[in-house]
Protein backbone atom coordinates (compact mmCIF):
# COMPACT_ATOMS: atom_id res chain seq x y z
CA UNK A 1 0.00 0.00 0.00
CA UNK A 2 1.33 3.59 -0.82
CA UNK A 3 1.98 6.40 1.94
CA UNK A 4 -1.16 8.26 2.65
CA UNK A 5 -3.50 5.66 0.34
CA UNK A 6 -6.54 4.12 2.29
CA UNK A 7 -7.16 0.27 2.21
CA UNK A 8 -11.14 -0.03 2.93
CA UNK A 9 -13.02 -3.19 3.98
CA UNK A 10 -16.59 -2.43 3.89
CA UNK A 11 -19.36 -5.25 5.07
CA UNK A 12 -22.79 -5.05 5.54
CA UNK A 13 -24.83 -5.67 9.14
CA UNK A 14 -26.08 -8.99 9.29
CA UNK A 15 -29.66 -10.23 8.22
CA UNK A 16 -32.83 -8.77 10.58
CA UNK A 17 -36.00 -9.35 11.18
CA UNK A 18 -36.87 -6.08 9.21
CA UNK A 19 -35.45 -8.08 6.08
CA UNK A 20 -37.08 -10.91 6.59
CA UNK A 21 -40.33 -9.24 6.78
CA UNK A 22 -39.77 -7.13 3.74
CA UNK A 23 -39.72 -3.67 5.51
CA UNK A 24 -37.85 -0.24 4.54
CA UNK A 25 -36.08 -0.31 7.60
CA UNK A 26 -34.15 2.91 6.86
CA UNK A 27 -33.11 4.52 10.15
CA UNK A 28 -35.12 2.04 12.59
CA UNK A 29 -32.26 0.19 14.40
CA UNK A 30 -33.34 -3.23 13.45
CA UNK A 31 -33.50 -6.39 15.46
CA UNK A 32 -30.42 -9.12 14.12
CA UNK A 33 -31.97 -12.55 13.94
CA UNK A 34 -30.31 -15.86 14.69
CA UNK A 35 -29.25 -16.67 11.20
CA UNK A 36 -27.85 -12.54 11.64
CA UNK A 37 -25.98 -12.90 14.56
CA UNK A 38 -24.23 -16.21 12.88
CA UNK A 39 -23.19 -14.70 9.91
CA UNK A 40 -21.26 -11.85 12.02
CA UNK A 41 -20.06 -14.96 13.90
CA UNK A 42 -19.12 -16.14 10.69
CA UNK A 43 -17.78 -13.54 9.16
CA UNK A 44 -15.22 -12.72 12.50
CA UNK A 45 -13.79 -16.52 11.39
CA UNK A 46 -12.96 -14.76 7.98
CA UNK A 47 -11.81 -11.45 8.28
CA UNK A 48 -8.11 -10.35 9.78
CA UNK A 49 -9.59 -8.44 12.39
CA UNK A 50 -6.27 -8.09 14.24
CA UNK A 51 -5.30 -6.09 11.20
CA UNK A 52 -7.36 -3.24 10.99
CA UNK A 53 -6.38 0.15 12.52
CA UNK A 54 -10.23 1.14 12.90
CA UNK A 55 -13.84 0.32 12.56
CA UNK A 56 -16.03 3.04 11.61
CA UNK A 57 -19.55 2.26 11.51
CA UNK A 58 -23.37 3.34 11.49
CA UNK A 59 -24.96 4.03 15.13
CA UNK A 60 -28.05 2.08 14.37
CA UNK A 61 -28.35 -1.11 16.48
CA UNK A 62 -28.29 -3.69 14.26
CA UNK A 63 -24.53 -2.31 12.84
CA UNK A 64 -23.62 -2.23 16.41
CA UNK A 65 -24.79 -5.78 17.38
CA UNK A 66 -23.11 -6.83 14.33
CA UNK A 67 -19.79 -5.28 15.22
CA UNK A 68 -19.77 -6.73 18.38
CA UNK A 69 -20.72 -10.12 17.61
CA UNK A 70 -17.49 -9.92 14.91
CA UNK A 71 -14.81 -8.87 17.40
CA UNK A 72 -16.41 -11.29 20.65
CA UNK A 73 -17.34 -7.64 22.52
CA UNK A 74 -15.40 -4.37 21.74
CA UNK A 75 -13.34 -4.08 19.22
CA UNK A 76 -9.72 -3.54 20.33
CA UNK A 77 -9.07 -0.69 18.28
CA UNK A 78 -10.51 3.20 17.53
CA UNK A 79 -14.38 2.43 16.71
CA UNK A 80 -16.10 5.35 15.82
CA UNK A 81 -19.98 4.94 15.28
CA UNK A 82 -21.51 7.74 12.84
CA UNK A 83 -24.95 8.94 11.40
CA UNK A 84 -23.25 9.66 8.44
CA UNK A 85 -22.72 5.88 7.84
CA UNK A 86 -26.27 5.17 8.43
CA UNK A 87 -28.89 3.75 5.96
CA UNK A 88 -30.72 5.93 3.42
CA UNK A 89 -33.95 7.85 4.96
CA UNK A 90 -36.76 6.75 3.89
CA UNK A 91 -38.57 9.27 5.76
CA UNK A 92 -42.45 8.66 6.24
CA UNK A 93 -42.55 5.71 4.33
CA UNK A 94 -39.96 3.66 7.23
CA UNK A 95 -41.70 0.84 8.59
CA UNK A 96 -43.72 0.33 5.61
CA UNK A 97 -44.06 -3.51 3.65
CA UNK A 98 -41.77 -2.87 0.62
CA UNK A 99 -44.26 -5.27 -1.73
CA UNK A 100 -46.67 -2.60 -1.01
CA UNK A 101 -44.74 0.27 -2.13
CA UNK A 102 -44.66 2.16 -5.35
CA UNK A 103 -41.06 2.83 -5.93
CA UNK A 104 -41.99 5.15 -8.55
CA UNK A 105 -43.51 7.45 -6.49
CA UNK A 106 -41.60 8.17 -2.95
CA UNK A 107 -42.70 10.56 -0.21
CA UNK A 108 -40.92 14.15 -0.21
CA UNK A 109 -39.36 13.24 2.62
CA UNK A 110 -36.97 10.48 1.55
CA UNK A 111 -33.57 10.82 1.23
CA UNK A 112 -32.88 10.60 -3.06
CA UNK A 113 -30.49 8.43 -4.51
CA UNK A 114 -28.51 11.80 -5.43
CA UNK A 115 -28.53 12.77 -1.62
CA UNK A 116 -27.16 9.17 -0.77
CA UNK A 117 -24.47 8.88 -3.26
CA UNK A 118 -23.47 12.81 -2.23
CA UNK A 119 -23.59 11.88 1.41
CA UNK A 120 -21.21 8.57 0.70
CA UNK A 121 -19.11 10.83 -1.20
CA UNK A 122 -18.58 12.94 1.86
CA UNK A 123 -18.07 10.04 4.16
CA UNK A 124 -14.98 8.88 2.18
CA UNK A 125 -13.29 12.12 2.36
CA UNK A 126 -13.77 11.86 6.20
CA UNK A 127 -12.70 8.45 5.99
CA UNK A 128 -9.55 9.67 3.93
CA UNK A 129 -9.16 12.59 5.86
CA UNK A 130 -8.88 10.59 9.50
CA UNK A 131 -7.31 7.30 8.33
CA UNK A 132 -4.91 7.84 5.20
CA UNK A 133 -2.66 4.68 5.40
CA UNK A 134 -4.43 2.70 7.59
CA UNK A 135 -7.19 -0.31 6.86
CA UNK A 136 -10.31 0.55 8.53
CA UNK A 137 -13.16 -1.86 8.89
CA UNK A 138 -16.51 0.06 7.46
CA UNK A 139 -19.77 -1.90 8.80
CA UNK A 140 -22.39 -0.37 7.62
CA UNK A 141 -25.81 -0.91 5.00
CA UNK A 142 -26.62 -2.35 1.70
CA UNK A 143 -27.50 1.01 0.18
CA UNK A 144 -24.71 3.21 1.92
CA UNK A 145 -22.41 0.82 1.25
CA UNK A 146 -23.22 0.52 -2.55
CA UNK A 147 -23.08 4.53 -2.56
CA UNK A 148 -19.32 4.05 -0.75
CA UNK A 149 -17.82 1.77 -2.81
CA UNK A 150 -19.35 3.79 -6.14
CA UNK A 151 -17.95 7.12 -4.89
CA UNK A 152 -14.30 5.22 -4.33
CA UNK A 153 -14.36 3.46 -7.50
CA UNK A 154 -15.42 6.42 -9.33
CA UNK A 155 -18.51 4.71 -10.60
CA UNK A 156 -21.31 7.75 -11.85
CA UNK A 157 -24.52 8.04 -9.77
CA UNK A 158 -26.32 6.54 -13.43
CA UNK A 159 -24.23 3.39 -13.10
CA UNK A 160 -25.01 2.62 -9.64
CA UNK A 161 -27.63 -0.33 -10.25
CA UNK A 162 -25.30 -1.94 -12.18
CA UNK A 163 -23.22 -2.49 -9.11
CA UNK A 164 -23.60 -6.17 -7.40
CA UNK A 165 -25.46 -5.41 -3.89
CA UNK A 166 -24.06 -6.57 -0.87
CA UNK A 167 -25.17 -9.39 1.20
CA UNK A 168 -25.98 -9.54 4.75
CA UNK A 169 -22.39 -9.47 6.54
CA UNK A 170 -20.73 -9.43 3.02
CA UNK A 171 -17.49 -8.01 2.27
CA UNK A 172 -15.36 -6.22 0.28
CA UNK A 173 -12.20 -4.88 0.03
CA UNK A 174 -11.52 -1.30 -1.65
CA UNK A 175 -7.95 0.56 -2.28
CA UNK A 176 -8.59 4.42 -1.96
Amino acid sequence: MTTGSLRLCILRHGETEENIARILQGHLPGRLTAAGRQQAMDAAKELPLADFDAVVSSDLQRVTDTVRLLFNGTPPCPWERLETFREIDWGSMTGMHIPEVNMRHLADDVETREQLYCRAGKALDYLRRRYAGQTVLVVSHGLFLRSLQAQAEGIPLCALRQMPRLGNCEHRWLEV
